[in-house]
């Protein structure tokens, strides 16, 4: 290590860590993207190792930049709640929850109002960024995390359980295709999120023989843009319930068969343990796991 580095320096990098990007890094602070980057190099320098691998859009942390950022998150956390604590406006407290755009939008917004109700000195923060919560829980206060409920040096806790099922809109059954037997669905454009492993999984358990079949179409990263290419009619998806229920309900999109799936990964409620310290973190813990009684 060639000097010591600026704490500046490490807060920029602890938020470009977060966001994964230089430009969300530079709204968030009031700098600029030149200026993040010219600290991010800085940094790199003082330290004598690369943080970052640059891409075209994205960065990525290296192995030592996960490492560092690791090490720092709770530090800022830590300061962040010291700084709560001692110019806490009106009583307010502030939890921060890391959780994945699907589930925020699609499950906790609607609950919202409840949550103000139930808790009105909480100040809710969400944050959501493209990698997994998981891998940022340092950032957190507390974080809903989707998978299989086996990561390491962390608190676990079941929160969901999912079901998926093949939707469409109205208009998607328009078009000169019956749909009569589960099989009739490979005639629509389908839609996929990451891979074909969901539709694999639904087919087969429908009793459908997916060998051979033409299982092309769209595949989107983000499960909120697939669900509203579902919804302008853009082809048939895996819905996941209880998230578009809802929808289903209200006729803006259509279950043609009652079969679901459990695709084996859930939503798990995870957190260090040092956070239930605050009186206010084990409070909206507590709210998250009575909505799931709901």
């Amino acid at each position: 290590m060639s000097k010591h580095p600026s704490l500046s320096g490490l807060r920029t990098f602890n938020v470009a860590a977060r966001t994964l990007s230089f430009k969300r890094a530079a709204d968030e602070l009031g700098l600029t993207p030149t200026a993040i980057s010219h600290q991010i190099k800085t940094l790199e320098q003082a330290l004598g190792a690369s943080l970052f691998e640059r891409r075209v859009r994205q960065v990525e942390l290296t192995a030592r930049g996960r490492e560092l950022a690791d090490a720092i998150a709770p530090a800022f956390r830590s300061i962040a709640d010291a700084v709560e604590r001692f110019s806490g406006v009106d009583g307010r407290h502030v939890v921060t929850l890391g959780a994945g755009p699907v589930f925020a939008s699609r499950w906790l917004v609607p609950r919202l109002d409840a949550f103000w109700q139930a808790l009105p000195d909480v100040d809710l923060r969400l944050h959501h960024s493209p990698m997994p919560v998981y891998q940022q829980l340092g950032q957190f206060d507390l974080a809903v995390a989707w998978g299989d409920g086996h990561w390491a040096d962390m608190h676990i806790e079941p929160l969901l359980r999912i079901q998926i099922t093949p939707v469409h809109a109205p208009e998607v059954q328009s078009r000169p295709v019956q749909l009569d037997v589960p099989g009739d669905v490979l005639s629509l454009p389908l839609l996929h999120q990451r891979n074909h492993n969901g539709w694999l999984q639904w087919l087969q358990h429908a009793g459908v023989d997916p060998a051979g079949a033409d299982l092309a179409g769209s595949t989107f990263e983000d499960a909120n843009v697939l669900l509203q290419a579902m919804l302008d009619g853009k082809g048939a998806g895996l819905g996941i319930l209880p998230f578009v229920a809802d929808d289903i309900a209200s006729g803006r999109l259509i279950q043609p068969w009652p079969m679901t799936v459990d695709p084996g990964d859930a939503y798990y409620l995870i957190y260090n343990s040092r956070t239930l310290e605050r009186e206010p973190v084990r409070t909206v813990r507590d709210w998250l796991q009575q909505q799931m009684k709901h």
